[in-house]
């Protein structure tokens, strides 16, 4: 089992979250992948802690294992449809709402239909207000309302320049290369600081 604490660097109070929210590539399992993790453990700083799962947040997840890219797939076009029912807001948003009420800001690091989850959650405008998003390779019809919102759309990801019609920076990815790329780390890297810096 994954820990339940999140992990952070020693320093001053926690002034930014960092979690991911993605799709679930296997739907029994919400811990980070090897390479959210290392992705995530790279952005901390002093002030910043990593969520240590991915969405919907079940702390008493199963350890990552990795799926097969047909499954993983088949997975992730499920929970992109089913975010869609009415139903999905009342069964998510409260796990979405604790783990935002646990930091003075969060920063959400939303891959492929993470995006078009978090839209179809629904956040009230104070929650809202309370996380930016980095979204690399989205999958989704429209934005959610965040406080700040980063697009970031690789030249090789076709799943992505045609699953997103909105305002995005290029960047040299493949849909499944993102994490990968030193200039998402880069992007991110920048982003976290200044978010961090507006809640000093």
């Amino acid at each position: 089992m994954i820990s339940k604490g999140a992990e952070s660097m020693p320093g001053t109070r926690t002034r930014l979250q960092l979690a991911f929210l993605t799709g679930q590539s296997d739907p029994a399992r919400c811990a980070l992948s090897p390479q959210q993790r290392a992705f995530g453990q790279a952005l901390l700083a002093p002030g910043r802690v990593l969520h240590p799962c991915n969405f919907p947040y079940d702390a008493a997840t199963p350890d990552h294992q990795p799926a097969a890219l047909l499954a993983a797939s088949w997975h992730n076009t499920r929970h992109y449809l089913r975010s869609r029912r009415p139903g999905f807001a009342a069964a998510h948003g409260p796990a979405l709402a604790q783990l935002l009420q646990a930091a003075p800001h969060t920063l959400l690091l939303a891959g492929s239909c993470g995006l078009e989850l978090l839209a179809n959650l629904e956040l009230p405008p104070a929650l809202a207000q309370r996380c930016s998003v980095l979204a690399y390779g989205p999958v989704a019809r429209r934005a959610p309302r965040v406080a700040q919102l980063q697009v970031l759309v690789g030249r090789q990801d076709w799943v992505s320049r045609l699953g997103w019609r909105g305002a995005r920076q290029w960047i040299d990815s493949g849909h499944m290369d993102y994490l990968q790329q030193p200039a998402v780390l880069a992007i991110a890297r920048e982003l976290a600081a200044r978010l961090q810096q507006e809640q000093a």
